[in-house]
């Protein structure tokens, strides 16, 4: 009796599998039944695309002709996700509804992670086996591009970070071609800190925040119309590649007659990082200007 309810079961199971199995495929037949139906142009027509919520595509019904040819087509085109506004740090700032650089996300074949030491646009060792499988995958496939966003963490100027992110897409933008990738098919875009999530004192999560994500994907570039409340489509499930993290603390005991700007010149090696110190140990150190001989804090390895 135990035998054949194991027995039930497993079959049931095995049922269940082979439903879900289907439906996933069903799901990708549709996408692609859809987008050989209705074609995707590049076009200025307004008004822009509109976000399918039950499909996760977009519907464009443009009522008012562009200057681009073609200028529009009524119909779906199912794409995993809109950039609106990439070139927004090269361009003045935009106006509703004014045409404006955009990518379209059509097909993600890989997303890759890479992270960067405090401060720093340089390519670390452990990024290498990351770019170089990324780079494997732009060769397999001569249709797919690259879009590199380059991310800060919340320490610093927007400004500043603005640059360090771009200087972080860089790195990878240059990595590509001296390996052989042609310009035209690499984009870039600097968020800075902008999507900073973690605090001054959680390490772990400044180094999340300090990377260049980019994805190996079908992308074209399209004017559509700038609104203040863009699009958002839904990114597929791909397997991702992602580098290490690397961070650690040293405890170290203040002595007498320390400043801020003397620990940091010694550990490392420029006095202006104090900062980095006094953030991360902000409930101990009441006053930067006042230390306490024999205090224990925490000095960030990043």
């Amino acid at each position: 009796m135990r035998r054949f309810l194991i027995s039930i079961f497993v079959s049931l199971f095995l049922i269940s599998l082979l439903h879900s199995v289907q439906a996933v495929a069903d799901k990708e037949k549709e996408k692609e039944e859809l987008q050989k139906r209705f074609g995707w142009w590049p076009t200025d027509a307004k008004p822009g695309p509109v976000k399918d919520e039950e499909r996760g595509g977009y519907w464009w019904w443009p009522e008012i002709p562009g200057q681009a040819r073609p200028w529009g087509n009524r119909g779906y085109c199912y794409v995993n996700k809109i950039i609106i506004d990439y070139k927004a740090e090269e361009l003045p700032p935009p106006k509703e509804m004014e045409p404006r650089p955009a990518l379209i996300i059509k097909k993600i074949i890989k997303n890759v992670k890479i992270y960067f030491d405090f401060d720093k646009a340089v390519l670390r060792e452990d990024a290498m086996p990351v770019l170089e499988e990324a780079l494997r995958s732009l060769k397999k496939n001569s249709e797919a591009s690259i879009l590199i966003t380059g991310n800060c963490d919340i320490r610093g100027p927007e400004s500043y970070n603005l640059k360090l992110g771009r200087n972080r897409a860089e790195a990878v933008k240059q990595f590509m071609i001296n390996n052989g990738i042609a310009e035209e098919r690499i984009k870039i875009v600097s968020r800075g800190k902008l999507d900073a999530v973690a605090p001054v004192t959680d390490l772990v999560g400044m180094q999340k925040d300090r990377n260049a994500q980019f994805m190996v994907a079908e992308v074209e570039e399209v004017m559509i119309p700038y609104t203040s409340k863009p699009p958002k489509g839904e990114v597929e499930e791909v397997r991702k590649l992602e580098g290490a993290i690397k961070v650690d603390t040293k405890e170290y005991t203040i002595q007498k007659d320390d400043t801020l700007w003397k620990i940091a010149q010694r550990e490392y090696g420029d006095g202006n990082q104090w900062r980095r110190i006094y953030e991360f140990n902000k409930e101990k150190i009441k006053n930067p200007n006042k230390l306490r001989a024999g205090q224990k804090i925490l000095i960030p390895i990043e």
